[in-house]
């Protein structure tokens, strides 16, 4: 048997896979908001840098500042004299903008005259942006592992339920049919232990049927088998009366009425194939006239009338269920064709007659195999056709609705 794929594993992928998109998603996010936001702060200190720059010319009347670093610089122009140079060319409208490979911000002083322009290279402020996205890039990777983990576990503790089942399905003998049971399972695995019991369920009757079965069917034969074999020893011995071979013959038609419906319930059981159809009029009017031509049909006045089910399947139903009223019966056998079509089969019954369903199960002053019934409900049940028993006013009726 192939392991197949494991429910744990594709659940911890995909939920892994799910976490890991959300997260890069909201990471993602973040920085763009980092960069938003630094790029706004370093324009700040920019401005900032300017103002404090204007105020301390102004003050000093010049400005002494250190060597200017390659990220960052200044230029002052007092009364249109550069006093303090830059990289960068002079700009003319005041506040941030772009130059070439510099962020300026530019400040004039309108009282005075004297303009002030800071600015930082712009490599500079990548380099500040990419180390603190990459700080907290390594602040963010413990938290997916301890994520990933955390799902993984759960993942296995939501599952723990499903794979307990498995294991103790797995652990089952093989002649084990009782009940699984259907605790601790979630909801969505909930039909199947259902489903299984009520399988088992099927097989133990099946099983118990066919063991009661093959009990009554030795029960029922080996007493036709015993009477003909004393007839027939007596017989072989020359100490027979007259009548032993009357006897023996009885027993041998007993053993082979038996054998007949054996035969017809174990064909009725497997199921009649081939789909065919029939029409019901004629193969009617053929059973009667084979097994009880006493009867009397009524065709309601239709010459035709197919049904789909096999030919064979009808008759099968209709021998029995006329050898039924034949033998157990007490007056005239009527058959009736009934819109639908709907075959009604009726006899007068002695009072205290009534219809015997279980396999074997027959009066005690039957001289059937009392396998009819059972051979009728089986096929009825194959063949899909509607089977109901009544009885009324002295009579018995079983109607097959096809």
């Amino acid at each position: 048997m192939s392991a197949g794929w494991s429910l744990t594993g594709r659940l911890l992928r995909r939920v892994v896979l799910g976490v890991s998109i959300g997260w890069l998603v909201g990471l993602g996010l973040s920085m763009w908001v980092i960069a938003h936001e630094m790029g706004e702060l370093l324009d700040d200190t920019l401005a900032e840098s300017a103002q404090l720059s204007l105020v301390l010319y102004q003050a000093s009347g010049t400005l002494a500042l250190p060597e200017q670093a390659g990220e960052s610089a200044i230029r002052i122009i007092d009364k249109g004299r550069e006093v303090v140079s830059a990289d960068w060319p002079p700009q003319i409208t005041d506040g941030g903008q772009d130059v070439g490979d510099w962020r300026v911000f530019r400040l004039l002083d309108r009282g005075s005259g004297i303009v002030v322009e800071t600015g930082q290279s712009n490599e500079w402020r990548r380099d500040e942006l990419l180390e603190s996205l990459l700080s907290m890039l390594l602040l963010m990777l413990p938290v997916l592992l301890i994520t990933v983990l955390a799902v993984s576990r759960l993942a296995a503790l939501a599952l723990r339920p499903a794979t307990g089942f498995a294991r103790r399905l797995q652990s089952r003998k093989a002649t084990d049919l009782s009940p699984v049971p259907e605790a601790s399972l979630p909801r969505e695995l909930a039909p199947i232990p259902l489903a299984l019991n009520g399988y088992l369920a099927r097989l133990r009757d099946q099983i118990e049927a066919e063991r009661l079965f093959a009990t009554n069917a030795a029960h029922e034969l080996r007493n036709p088998i015993a009477a003909a074999s004393a007839q027939a020893q007596l017989i072989a011995r020359g100490v027979a009366d007259p009548g032993a071979a009357q006897r023996m013959t009885v027993a041998l038609d007993r053993l082979a009425l038996l054998v007949e419906r054996l035969l017809q319930l174990s064909r009725a059981e497997a199921g009649i194939h081939g789909e065919a159809s029939c029409d019901l009029v004629q193969v009617t009017r053929m059973v009667i006239a084979q097994i009880c031509p006493e009867a009397i049909f009524d065709d309601g006045d239709q010459e035709q009338v197919t049904v789909p089910v096999h030919p064979d399947a009808v008759a099968l139903i209709l021998a029995n269920l006329l050898r039924n009223a034949s033998d157990h019966g007490t007056g005239d056998i009527r058959v009736r064709l009934l819109p639908g079509p709907v075959l009604a089969i009726s006899n007068r019954i002695a009072p205290e007659a009534e219809f015997r369903h279980g396999t074997f199960e027959k009066s005690p002053a039957s001289r059937g195999a009392g396998l009819g019934l059972s051979i009728v409900a089986k096929i009825a049940e194959k063949e899909a056709i509607g089977l109901s028993f009544g009885s009324a006013d002295g009579r018995a009726e079983v109607r097959l609705k096809f």
